[in-house]
């Protein structure tokens, strides 16, 4: 399991969408909506969560899978904290 640091846990879920979407790094925005603004569509949303699964050890739930939590970069960094702190 990663660092529990809060700055950490950011820069991998950026780097972790970052290669996902084919940008770099330095293009990802916290306030970035996966949808309108880094074109992740519903095939590309399974390849994330698959990554951020792998990246951070834990296991997606059916319960997880509300779009509110995954509507911006920010929102998915709350949702990895809030799983890898669980």
């Amino acid at each position: 399991m990663q660092s529990n640091s809060h700055g950490h846990v950011d820069e991998a879920v950026i780097a972790t969408i970052a290669r996902c979407c084919n940008k770099e790094v330095s293009e990802i925005r916290l306030d970035h909506s996966l949808a309108n603004d880094l074109d992740v569509d519903s095939i590309l949303f399974l390849e994330l969560l698959f990554a951020l699964e792998e990246r951070f050890g834990f296991q997606m739930d059916v319960d997880d899978l509300h779009p509110e939590k995954f509507r911006s970069v920010q929102s998915v960094i709350r949702f990895v904290a809030g799983k890898i702190a669980a």
